[in-house]
């Protein structure tokens, strides 16, 4: 798990609630939550509620229906991405798209003091609140708040 920084916080921008199954649960149980909950990922978690893998819709194609296997017989445990990256909910926005350039994911879990989650951030998640970030700036330098930064040999 990855640490705290100063800054805007993942859990001011995280998903909640996440949508999770047991490393126990069929792909076609996982697939459905998917499809019901409108999203493209389930946290697999244990039986304290730590985040312990994660199923994509990626990992159903590459790992089950490129190998023609039956969603009907196959667990969670058979196609989860492991282990889970995870970032603690303090955690610097900055930071969390650092580790996932990094270590090449989409998505990190967010964890509390105890390890259990809390929520999910994703690239998305970053790039909307960077956006958001950019615009607020513009409007700080265009009302005198902060002083526009002149660079050096422009």
């Amino acid at each position: 798990m990855y640490s705290k920084k100063a800054g805007i916080a993942v859990k001011d921008i995280m998903s909640f609630p996440v949508i999770v199954a047991t490393h126990k649960e069929s792909v076609k149980s996982i697939a459905k939550k998917m499809k019901q909950h409108d999203v493209d990922s389930v946290v697999i978690v244990d039986e304290k509620a730590m985040p312990i893998g994660i199923v994509t819709e990626g990992d159903i194609v590459r790992r089950l229906l490129s190998r023609k296997r039956h969603t009907l017989f196959v667990k969670a445990k058979h196609i989860m991405s492991r282990p889970v990256l995870s970032v603690h909910k303090d955690t610097d926005m900055e930071r969390a798209a650092q580790l996932m350039v990094e270590k090449k994911v989409r998505r990190l879990c967010v964890v509390d003091e105890l390890q259990k989650l809390t929520g999910i951030v994703t690239q998305s998640d970053i790039l909307a609140n960077s956006s958001y970030l950019i615009g607020v700036l513009r409007e700080m330098v265009d009302t005198g708040y902060v002083k526009e930064v002149e660079t050096v040999g422009a």
